[in-house]
């Protein structure tokens, strides 16, 4: 049906077509047979109610009654009429044959009405046997047939109005659906406004779908626009930050040129250092983005009492443990050049996952880079800004997210999914993550 009827509309033209068919169809045949069946009943009544008057009223002689009867029955169109006594006469000159049970009816003497070969009989009894009338059906059968005939001409031109204003409703049904088509081909492509709701109730979940679907749409696009941002800041800070120290390599390395000056030899194998320590975290980070996800459930608490970090709360995760090692690591190390150990950690159960709270016992972050503390290049003066970025990119690569607060000290809070879910990388896993 897909192919023979591409269109909606196609479609509901043929299951209007069918389904008038399939009403007038059976409605005709059963006029007609109804037709037949209630003309012989006023036949029968009619042909019963004349014979009565005629026994009541009419001749005893055979030959008076024949004539009567013949008269009669060409009043209803021609037949038979018969008297039955010592022998039987008919109003016919050839031979005429009566049905067996009209002849008992009559000798037990009761009246007798049927059908019998095509051929409606009614008869009275009387003394010494009884008279009828035999009447042929042809007539009535032929009423069907006419009946039929009036339903296949104007029946059918009937039919064919009805279709052509169904044809019409439909189109006019149909109109909500052409004007949405125009509404979305008329849109701008960076339209991404949810459409107005339809005045017909069965068009309102296919715009909540389509205004679903334009939401996420946006919200894609708005995080692309974000995250093309986001490595426009990165690569505009890494080309800053590989720039200082290569600028100072250079220096040292004409001062050596010039004369052998250890602090200059020092300097130089120091911006060294700085531009190893760079690009590795670059390189750590770029891995981090194309290393697929191995999540295996992990007891948190178990997991960072392992590397020496104090534990309040218990929860069990679904994490990479070489990442999340990695993340713990860059904090760890963080408290040690920016902050203060100890470090400890608050596991809070938060809607469908968990907050890690890494906490060092520092001062805390400034509160000009708290804002920004998470970003790629962001530090205080020391280190190269990529160990916290790192960490947040974990989160990320979870499904879920990172924060920096100053709690007592400066914390790093990672939100990860519990044991119980299915995470995709990157991908949201409920509303606080």
């Amino acid at each position: 049906m897909g192919t023979a009827f591409p269109s909606l509309r196609a479609r509901l033209f043929a299951l209007l077509f069918l389904a008038l068919l399939l009403l007038a169809f059976p409605l005709a045949l059963l006029s007609a047979r109804e037709a037949e069946r209630a003309a012989t009943e006023d036949l029968r009544r009619a042909l019963f109610s004349r014979l009565f008057l005629l026994k009541e009223e009419g001749p005893r002689d055979e030959e008076a009654l024949l004539a009567e009867l013949f008269r009669l029955s060409q009043v209803y169109g021609g037949g038979t009429g018969f008297v039955v006594g010592e022998a039987v006469k008919t109003t016919e000159l050839a031979p005429f044959a009566l049905p067996p049970a009209l002849l008992q009816a009559l000798a037990e003497g009761r009246a007798y009405q049927g059908v019998w070969r095509g051929v409606l009989y009614v008869a009275l009894p009387r003394e010494g046997g009884g008279f009828g009338l035999a009447v042929p059906l042809e007539g009535v059968a032929g009423l069907g047939r006419r009946l039929l005939l009036l339903y296949a001409t104007w029946g059918g031109g009937v039919l064919l109005g009805v279709f052509a204003l169904a044809a019409l409703g439909f189109s006019w049904a149909l109109r909500p659906l052409k004007e949405l088509a125009q509404v979305l081909q008329g849109r701008a492509p960076q339209d991404l406004s949810p459409l107005p709701p339809p005045q017909v109730a069965e068009l309102r979940p296919v715009v909540e779908a389509l205004n679903g679907l334009l939401a996420r749409v946006r919200g894609l696009l708005e995080e692309l626009s974000e995250k093309e941002a986001q490595a426009r800041r990165f690569a505009r800070h890494a080309s800053h930050e590989l720039r200082n120290p290569l600028a100072a390599l250079k220096g040292y390395l004409e001062v050596l040129a010039r004369k052998g000056e250890p602090r200059a030899l020092e300097g130089a194998l120091r911006e060294v250092g700085r531009l190893e320590g760079l690009l590795s975290g670059l390189l750590r980070l770029s891995q981090l983005e194309a290393t697929p996800l191995r999540s295996l459930p992990l007891d948190l608490g178990a997991f960072l009492r392992e590397r020496g970090v104090v534990v309040e709360g218990e929860a069990r995760v679904l994490a990479d443990p070489e990442l999340l090692a990695l993340a713990v690591e860059n904090v760890l190390e963080n408290a040690r050049r920016h902050g203060k150990p100890p470090v400890r950690a608050e596991i809070l159960k938060e809607g469908e996952g968990v907050w890690l709270w890494l906490v060092d016992s520092g001062p805390g972050f400034p509160e000009n880079l708290l804002p920004r503390v998470l970003e790629p290049f962001v530090h205080g003066g020391r280190g190269t800004g990529l160990g916290l970025a790192l960490v947040a990119a974990v989160a990320r690569a979870h499904g879920g997210k990172a924060r920096a607060e100053n709690r007592g000290g400066a914390a790093v809070g990672l939100y990860l999914p519990l044991a119980s879910l299915k995470v995709s990388p990157a991908a949201g896993f409920g509303q606080g993550g």
